[in-house]
């Protein structure tokens, strides 16, 4: 009878263990074909397997394939669940952050901050910070950590998702460097406005008197001391007119004007310091223009200057003109250089500047198209430009004309 009971009891034990065996079975295929989320926890004497039932595969689908990082940690602060974006942001393998306690990523020094978050989420149920992650081998990451407790079946844990700040910060930090150059050329170009006008006057003085006295040497060389000055306050009106668009400010003198009027005008003037290029012009009727006339007009010079600056000498720069039942079309045309076509796109930008061959080096603060463009689309007109790189560029505006 003894006998009869050991072995019943012998065989339901046999029949447990085969159940668990195929319990088991189950759960290592149902992890094999994804049905189930796995991972295991080391301690120094046992492994423990945990396993997390997916409610919907579409869930685990989004969390795996979201821009943010997804991870779960449970009371000890073990990664239960992460997803590869999280594992991606510390440029580590899956495997070697599921499983591992959240603070083995952290640097020491951020670890208290860190811990304060995760605390606040326990008794709070969220909170949210931004926290350093990285190691020695990976460079730190500023992450922010959205937390959420959550209850499970059998204990709670906490969510995160976290957000990679560090394109947020670089943003940041380039708009403040941009604002402290634009703060240093606001007060940099008023500071130097002052002088050069004096020097300006005294050179003029100067170049006067020589001529009165038939000292032509000398008198030729001032005039080139004041064209260079001409220069320079151009580029400080440019550095103004900059300032001034960026805070709405620069000024328009509206006035009823003839275009061909205007453009023979710029014509003749930027010939006079113009002298290695011949500039022709094919010009169509001509029309009547509602605008400011001198910041038309600067936009034509700075295209002729431009066309004189990027081509070789004893080559012509060709002003043309047409027009359709409402607008009149300007263009200035060089033989020059060129633009590739990669910066094309790009060259009313601010500061922008096209690059030259080694031997090539060209003046500018590459804001003469970038006011240009301003002032145009201010009238109500379009700017475009055409280049071949090595045969020469067109520069185009088009403007409404009221007859």
């Amino acid at each position: 009878m003894e006998k009869t009971r050991t072995y019943d009891q012998l065989v339901s034990r046999i029949e447990e263990l085969e159940s668990q065996v195929t319990e088991s079975h189950d759960i290592i295929e149902a992890i094999r074909k994804g049905e189930v989320d796995a991972f295991i926890v080391k301690s120094e004497d046992q492994h423990e397997l945990y396993t997390l039932k997916s409610a919907d595969k579409s869930y685990r689908i989004f969390f795996e394939q979201m821009n943010e990082g997804a991870l779960t940690i449970n009371e000890d602060n073990i990664i239960l669940y992460s997803n590869s974006r999280f594992a991606s942001l510390l440029n580590a393998p899956l495997e070697t952050v599921i499983g591992f306690n959240l603070f083995d990523f952290i640097p020491e020094k951020f670890i208290p901050p860190a811990k304060e978050l995760v605390k606040t989420s326990w008794q709070k149920g969220e909170s949210k910070g931004e926290i350093l992650l990285g190691s020695k081998e990976t460079k730190l990451l500023p992450l922010l950590f959205s937390m959420n407790r959550i209850e499970l079946e059998d204990s709670k844990a906490i969510s995160i998702i976290v957000t990679d700040l560090s394109l947020q910060k670089e943003s940041q930090h380039q708009k403040s460097l941009m604002e402290k150059k634009d703060e240093f050329i606001s007060i940099a170009s008023h500071e130097l406005k002052t002088p050069v006008t004096s020097i300006k006057g005294y050179v003029q003085l100067l170049r006067y008197n020589f001529e009165n006295e038939g000292n032509k040497a000398a008198a030729e060389m001032l005039t080139k001391v004041d064209m260079q000055i001409n220069k320079l306050t151009s580029l400080i009106g440019d550095l103004l007119d900059v300032k001034k668009i960026e805070n709405g400010q620069l000024q328009y003198r509206l006035e009823l004007f003839d275009f061909n009027e205007l453009v023979m005008e710029i014509i003749e003037e930027t010939q006079r310091v113009i002298h290695d290029h011949t500039i022709k012009q094919q010009l169509a009727a001509t029309k009547i223009i509602y605008g400011d006339r001198n910041k038309i007009g600067q936009v034509i010079t700075n295209f002729i200057d431009n066309a004189a600056k990027y081509s070789p000498g004893k080559t012509d720069i060709l002003v043309a003109s047409s027009v359709t039942d409402k607008t009149i079309k300007l263009s200035v045309k060089d033989y020059g250089i060129g633009i590739p076509p990669d910066q094309q796109s790009k060259v009313f930008e601010r500061f922008f500047r096209v690059n030259g061959d080694k031997e090539n080096t060209y003046s500018g603060l590459g804001l003469g198209l970038y006011i240009s463009a301003e002032i145009i689309k201010r009238h109500k007109g379009t700017l475009s430009v055409t280049s071949v790189p090595g045969s020469g560029s067109s520069f185009y505006f088009e403007l409404p004309y009221t007859h």
